[in-house]
């Protein structure tokens, strides 16, 4: 089977500038004249808008955040034209290394900390809900990249301005408990609604779902089932896993990812993105063009990983054409992360069409693709019920979907299910013999470019897919790392309590109790 040549034409985008989506779009508080002070609803769009930049992989300074990520699992490399810091290509960073990570978190949590606070001297559960899901979606980042963290101590101010750390798997427990107490509060609304209370819903303030519930509800299911799979492969942790599945399926709300129509229900955000500074979608600000239609220098430094490119040519994958720009006609051509030739960029594919759509494309939180495959992985460990093989063919489709993948040969799903149906391992589901391989394969298939945070935590915790390690010379540690170094901000503001942590160490497992 050869891969379709797919009619596509230049991106249909509007511009961007590199700077991306920052803390001054939606900024409620720049006003010196005014009352500082704000109502939860409107501190809500800004937050929300924060942590899309967030995920989006783009800094508050406008930079990128996690796309040393796109290095590491095998997505993306240097262009030849850039001079590269050996430090960046051999995994031997410092704790100044993407600090943003860290600071960039803690700083919107007080975002969510303020409207869950107003929201209950308010009693306005909706807005408090939605406060302590997407605490929990920060904190559940912050563990996942560091381990233990300050948690329970933090957030308080002057009142606890040097917080103690606390263990990731307490962490991780109470998250559980938060995103629970936010399902209550909704049913609380409810509650409250039938008997003639007013309940106030941010309606479009909620720049996410639109102030609609149950999408909050299916949103935070979804993320409890992220947080059960990283402790798939923990034995000692399948009790509290059991306990989690149990009330995930007492919910009856189910999770993202359903179709209504062509359309896959994710978490996306769109405050109302536009062609001017500091208010377009981040991640093409970034990684896109400029205002002045011209490509931003991210655009021109990252380039196609041919670990990536060989995957998706030597399984007929119509989405290279959407990952990735050809050189020419059907050609791509990209190197190894750490190559000590890597291709100019004439000679190497620049990031796609279907990942950079246009200035004015959602920002996604966690998309519809990423929610089925957890959904299908979960469904074959037996966790939930459901059809595994159906799941993960609908996830590989709405991930074709998502990128647009369709001409006049044929929609997404005629291109998806011609991909799917393929006799080979780890594509099509017969012949796939491990099928928690093939679903992880996809997924990290999926992830390109949107979302390469993921694809990290999936390889910490299986080892799928085996992304081979940088190919410089210097790399004298044959591993990716497993984890990133606290930051320089935390030895200079909370240094005793960073300090009691140990030695920090990039590629120690045990920091994050559920890698393997």
């Amino acid at each position: 089977m050869k891969i379709k040549s797919l009619a596509i034409g230049s991106l249909a985008v509007l511009l961007a500038i590199s700077s991306g989506c920052r803390q001054e779009f939606l900024d409620i508080n720049n006003n010196p004249n005014q009352v500082t002070a704000a109502t939860p609803e409107l501190v809500l769009p800004n937050a929300l808008a924060n942590s899309a930049r967030y995920f989006s992989g783009v800094s508050s300074a406008g930079g990128p955040q996690f796309a040393f990520l796109n290095l590491w699992m095998g997505y993306w490399n240097w262009s030849g034209n850039y001079s590269i810091n050996t430090s960046d290509k051999n995994y031997q960073f410092t704790n100044a290394f993407n600090q943003s990570i860290w600071n960039d978190a803690y700083t919107n949590l007080k975002n969510y900390v303020y409207i869950e606070q107003q929201g209950a001297a308010q009693q306005q559960p909706l807005l408090q809900g939605m406060a302590k899901i997407m605490t929990a979606l920060h904190f559940q980042y912050l563990v996942d990249t560091y381990g233990d963290i300050p948690y329970f101590a933090a957030l308080q101010g002057l009142t606890s301005p040097q917080p103690t750390y606390d263990s990731d798997v307490a962490i991780y427990e109470d998250l559980f408990k938060q995103i629970d107490a936010a399902l209550t509060l909704f049913n609380d609304a409810d509650r409250l609604a039938a008997q003639g209370a007013t309940i106030r819903n941010p309606g479009a303030n909620d720049i996410m779902f639109q102030g609609n519930i149950n999408k909050w509800r299916r949103f935070a299911n979804t993320l409890k089932l992220r947080m059960i799979l990283r402790q798939s492969e923990k034995a000692d942790r399948q009790t509290f896993v059991q306990q989690a599945l149990n009330t995930i399926k007492a919910s009856g709300y189910g999770f993202l990812g359903g179709l209504t129509g062509t359309t896959y229900e994710a978490a996306t955000v769109n405050p109302g993105y536009t062609n001017s500074a500091n208010q377009q979608n981040p991640f093409f600000g970034t990684f896109g063009q400029q205002v002045n239609g011209q490509p931003t220098e991210q655009f021109n430094i990252y380039r196609a990983n041919r670990y990536a490119l060989d995957f998706y040519e030597n399984t007929n994958d119509s989405r290279i054409f959407f990952f990735y720009n050809p050189v020419s006609g059907s050609t791509f051509d990209g190197t190894f992360f750490g190559t000590t030739s890597p291709l100019p960029n004439g000679e190497t594919s620049s990031i796609g069409s279907g990942v950079l759509q246009a200035v004015n494309q959602p920002a996604v939180i966690l998309s519809a693709h990423e929610a089925l495959f957890l959904q299908a992985e979960a469904a074959q460990r037996g966790y939930i019920t459901g059809n595994a093989q159906q799941l993960y063919e609908a996830a590989i489709t709405a991930s074709f979907t998502y990128l647009g993948v369709a001409d006049a040969d044929g929609t997404a799903a005629d291109y998806a299910q011609e991909y799917y149906s393929q006799a080979t391992a780890n594509v099509g589901w017969a012949a796939s013999t491990n099928k928690i391989q093939a679903i992880i394969t996809q997924k990290w298939a999926s992830l390109n470019g949107l979302s390469p945070f993921e694809a990290w935590a999936d390889y910490r915790r299986l080892g799928i897919p085996n992304v081979p390690i940088s190919q410089d010379p210097s790399t004298s540690i044959k591993q990716i790392p497993s984890r990133l170094f606290y930051p320089q901000t935390e030895y200079s503001y909370n240094e005793a309590n960073v300090k009691a942590q140990g030695t920090d160490n990039q590629f120690d497992r045990t920091r994050i109790f559920w890698t393997r």
